[in-house]
């Protein structure tokens, strides 16, 4: 159950993810965007990680990585600030993923991620909207 809602939750997020760096130019405000993407999609990808390796370390380091990417090769002109944050904000997601396995009950942590895969879907929907709101120019 945790598995397949981790697995569905990054689907989305990652396709999210994508979707909003090669239309950056069509958003309002990307990098608002970005960043509740990327901590919701930080906590579920760690969760799917170590679910799937067993692996806490990795469940921390593989997320952090493969979500601040994006956010960095969004970041026009570049910030450090802006990458501070976006690790920070991801390194809390994603510890508190790793954190909750096996410390409460795992119908908690189900609903938590349900919550999540419901604002990827928010975002996604959000997305779809702007893009077609606005026309390429």
């Amino acid at each position: 159950m945790l598995l397949a809602t981790s697995f569905l939750g990054s689907s989305i997020g990652i396709y999210v993810c994508f979707r909003m760096v090669t239309e950056r130019h069509l958003l309002s405000n990307p990098m608002r965007l970005c960043m509740v993407n990327s901590m919701s999609l930080a906590f579920v990808f760690a969760m799917l990680v170590e679910l799937t390796t067993g692996n806490k370390s990795l469940g921390i380091l593989i997320p952090i990585v493969l979500v601040c990417l994006p956010i960095v090769l969004m970041m026009k002109p570049f910030s450090m600030l802006d990458l501070v944050e976006s690790g920070i904000a991801n390194l809390m997601s994603v510890s508190m993923s790793v954190m909750l396995i096996g410390m409460v009950s795992n119908h908690i942590v189900w609903v938590i991620q349900c919550v999540l895969v419901v604002t990827e879907l928010l975002l996604l929907f959000t997305l779809i909207q702007e893009v077609h709101r606005r026309p390429a120019t």
